[in-house]
């Protein structure tokens, strides 16, 4: 009898904590592991302890941006897999922060807390596919 696969942890970084809080729960009901920050600092200084099969990265935070968290994990070697959320749709950030290695932009529309469980679990699912081409490939 095989054992369960491991449950897939999140860290949810953003600094509106209503906000952060309700992600967490619609996260949690579709049985990740959710862990939550609420500015730049604390994100990082979560990530330098561990490092989530996800991180859902607010766009603009009180202390710093999207950018400046990415180019200090990046520095630090501790960058997961990450994707954007932000209050605002803009099509050149998304791009950017895509360029950036972004997996996925979400903007916190209405249907935000609806959409995030099924494009975490669609982004994980990507991510474990690609590991499994990869050891293919060594093999």
């Amino acid at each position: 009898m095989s054992a369960d696969p491991p449950t897939p942890t999140l860290l949810i970084v953003d600094d509106d904590r209503g906000l952060l809080r309700l992600a967490a729960k619609a996260l949690e009901r579709h049985g990740f592991s959710v862990a939550t920050a609420a500015s730049g600092a604390e994100a990082l200084a979560r990530l330098q302890a561990s490092l989530p099969d996800l991180l859902l990265l607010d766009l603009k935070l009180p202390d710093a941006d999207a950018r400046q968290v990415i180019r200090q994990l990046t520095d630090l070697k501790r960058l997961p897999p990450f994707l954007i959320i932000t209050g605002q749709g803009d099509e050149r950030v998304a791009v950017e922060m895509m360029k950036s290695g972004a997996r996925d932009y979400l903007v916190k529309g209405a249907d935000f807390l609806e959409l995030l469980p099924a494009v975490a679990a669609r982004v994980l699912a990507q991510i474990e596919q690609e590991g499994k081409l990869a050891a293919a490939e060594a093999a």
